[in-house]
């Protein structure tokens, strides 16, 4: 089936708006989080309104090709194809785009996204609301736009064989829906741009209080790593004092241990890595077989002892003397203050716990968490709700999806989720190890998704009001207007009761009125001299056609019918035959050597040889039912009805020898000449074509071939099957 015009114009401008779309919606606007303005399905309303659903929906599958190029989910195609078409079909049934796009996200579109989201994607549901929520705003933010593209764009206004209404609509309804769209598309980016610098500022003070948050903790945590570095420091410079008198080393360690509790147990070792002095001493010491606990092959004794160096080692399990997740921390004593020899090693395992009472007495909100890990990426210390294990490998993603903030975002129970979990703060120590501050985002979320409802539910409000104050408006300004056309109407003739129109109606009206008043006499005045010019100007015209009529189907030049009216008229002779089932004889002819005539004698000459020739074809094909047409040139037609098979070829030679005997004298100089005639024919029953063209393709070949074998002759096929 050939596409109409038209319907080839729909489709290209509803593939051009399409592709429009898609490089739009490549590129949709963050907003915040998850929710990006999608303005490419600006087009997708517009091919609504102006050309029907399915010319939309071919545009919607293109803008929503955008979205899947840059989301990544088929969804797209669902949702906005089933937009267009819902809007398509409510254009058709005059409902404005505003009004069907507002319920189709109530109706349609929010139940859809539910069942998406619940059952497909992995999102909690405590995003729900918000992600319908959204959704609707967008499709009220590029539908207002796309009513507002067509009203300002001219070219959109009066496109051409766009959806027409039912039934004409009334000013008022047109001014309403008018002011109805300013308020919303301003009142929409007016809560829009507030709620954008809202969160904006939100996430500015959450960032800077993260971080804050962050680097106390930091901080924090370094200085008590340094201040019981220097413990143990101090300890060693003490222990080399006193290195020669091995009895003041238990009484010095349990002392130095009852002033830093921080240390779950502190032990001195002798050169061969024997513990000597230890506090607690029940916890290191087995003292029932009085054998004492060797340290050799533990990291803080060798680095100590043998590298001569203050060692704070990696988080790790104790062995021997608890299962506590410890540090330790260890420095070499010698025997001299010149420190030629070891001595020993002093060793303190630092209390890990006191990370819980920072977390606990901190200043941060309920949802913060702090996590602690070593430069290995061990975990040291991990909020309790967070449920991580010590000493676990803090395995966790930084979500870099489509929920895009200004905060730095992670998941840690759910790593391949697109929705972020705690908003991260970290802070690398000079040890290597790392503080991370953790907040959950779902408050964040959660205040966006409050803002946007609140937002919505004002504009509802508002678009009540502004029906409301509209309907009114438009009363004031088309009540009168109805009354003047109620003034005028054929219907107010009669008792009929119509709205009076004095100095209390606005002035515009009301001089309006008056001079409408003024010209009514005059025109049906005027009305009867303008209904006999018509009737004379009819006549006239009427005349003017019929001489137009004749001078459109006649040759200017033979006076001879033209192509247009033998090829218009072959159809009536051909029902005529089958009627009469009488043979039908479709006849070409071409003057031979036509251009020598004009070449040799002047195309005057030529012109006076075609009249001529013209006027022995209407002598020979005289019958009124005979069709006898100028086909170009010097090559003629005839339709020849009712046509004799027996005599119709011999009627043909006769009209070439005439013309083969005929003189023609040429107009400039008087000099003679003569002409022959080529003549192709066929002669069958009318039921032989319906179609001109195999009827002449025939006589055609015919003339050809009559001219192949020297010319003046006459070639005829005659077909009796």
């Amino acid at each position: 089936m050939k596409l109409s015009s038209i319907n080839k114009q729909h489709l290209l401008f509803s593939i051009v708006l399409g592709i429009a779309g898609l490089l739009i919606n490549c590129y949709p606007i963050q907003f915040f989080a998850n929710v990006q303005f999608v303005l490419g399905n600006t087009v997708t309303v517009i091919a609504a309104v102006l050309l029907g659903p399915w010319y939309a929906f071919l545009t919607a599958m293109f803008a929503s090709t955008g979205l899947m190029i840059n989301w990544d989910s088929p969804h797209v195609y669902l949702f906005f194809g089933l937009e267009a078409l819902f809007l398509g079909y409510a254009r058709r049934l005059d409902i404005y785009a505003l009004y069907a796009d507002a319920a189709y996200w109530l109706v349609i579109g929010a139940p859809l996204v539910y069942l998406y989201v619940t059952f497909i994607m992995e999102i909690p549901s405590s995003h729900l609301g918000f992600i319908i929520a959204k959704q609707g705003v967008n499709g009220l933010v590029y539908t207002s736009l796309a009513s507002l593209l067509i009203l300002a764009i001219p070219k959109l206004w009066f496109f051409k064989d766009k959806v027409k209404d039912r039934h004409r609509r009334m000013l008022s309804a047109q001014l309403t829906y008018f002011f109805t769209l300013m308020v919303t598309l301003t009142m929409l980016f007016s809560a829009l741009i507030f709620n954008y610098y809202f969160l904006e500022r939100q996430q500015a003070m959450l960032k800077q209080n993260i971080n804050d948050a962050v680097s106390h903790l930091a901080t924090s945590t370094q200085n008590y790593l340094r201040n019981h570095k220097t413990v143990i420091d101090n300890a060693a410079k003490q222990l080399t004092i006193v290195a020669d008198d091995p009895k003041q080393w238990q009484n010095m360690l349990v002392n130095l241990h009852e002033s830093y509790p921080s240390f779950i147990s502190m032990l001195i070792a002798d050169p061969r890595a024997d513990i000597i002095s230890a506090s607690p001493a029940s916890r290191l010491i087995n003292i029932d077989n009085e054998e004492n606990i060797n340290i050799k092959d533990r990291d803080y004794f060798i680095e100590s002892f043998y590298n001569h160096r203050l060692f704070v080692s990696s988080v790790f399990l104790g062995r021997g003397f608890g299962n506590d997740a410890i540090i330790a921390m260890s420095a070499p004593f010698y025997t001299d203050l010149q420190h030629t020899t070891t001595a020993g090693i002093v060793e303190g395992s630092l209390d890990l716990s006191h990370f819980s009472h920072v977390d606990q007495n901190n200043e941060y909100t309920d949802d913060e968490s702090v996590v602690m890990v070593d430069e290995q990426n061990q975990i040291i210390y991990a909020s309790e709700k967070l449920g991580l294990t010590a000493l676990s490998v803090f395995n966790f993603t930084v979500n870099d999806g489509v929920y895009r903030t200004s905060l730095e975002l992670l998941n840690i129970e759910h790593p391949d989720s697109i929705v972020p979990e705690y908003i991260y703060a970290h802070k690398t120590l000079d040890n290597g190890w790392t503080v991370y501050i953790l907040k959950e985002f779902s408050p964040l979320l959660k205040l966006a998704e409050e803002q946007m409802f609140s937002s919505f539910l004002m504009l509802l409000i508002s678009l009540v009001c502004t029906f409301y104050i509209s309907r009114k408006l438009s009363a004031l300004l088309t009540v009168p207007l109805e009354a003047v056309a109620s003034q005028f109407s054929a219907s107010a003739v009669g008792g009929t009761k119509i709205p009076s129109i004095d100095e209390n109606s606005p002035k515009e009206v009301f001089n309006l009125y008056q001079r409408l008043a003024a010209s009514k006499q005059q025109l049906i005045d005027n009305q009867v001299e303008l209904e006999n010019t018509v009737a004379r100007r009819t006549e006239e015209l009427e005349n003017a056609n019929r001489k137009l009529k004749e001078l459109v189907d006649r040759d200017p030049l033979t006076g001879l019918f033209n192509r247009r009216y033998a090829e218009g008229k072959f159809n009536e002779m051909l029902d005529f035959c089958m009627r009469s089932e009488q043979a039908l004889t479709v006849v070409v002819l071409d003057l031979d050597l036509f251009k020598e005539v004009n070449d040799n004698f002047g195309h005057l000459a030529g012109d006076e040889c075609l009249r001529i020739f013209s006027q022995l074809l209407q002598k020979y094909f005289k019958r009124d039912i005979d069709i006898v047409a100028r086909y170009g040139g010097e090559e003629f037609l005839l339709i020849l009805p009712l046509s004799n098979a027996l005599h119709i070829k011999h009627h043909l030679n006769s009209f070439r020898e005439a013309v083969s005997e005929q003189r023609f004298t040429s107009p400039e100089d008087k000099r003679e000449f003569s002409v022959t005639v080529s003549i192709g024919a066929i002669t069958a029953n009318a039921d032989y074509a319906n179609d001109l063209d195999k009827w002449i393709k025939v006589a055609d070949d015919n003339l050809y071939q009559a001219k192949q074998d020297g010319r003046n002759r006459t070639m005829i096929d005659i077909i009796t099957e």
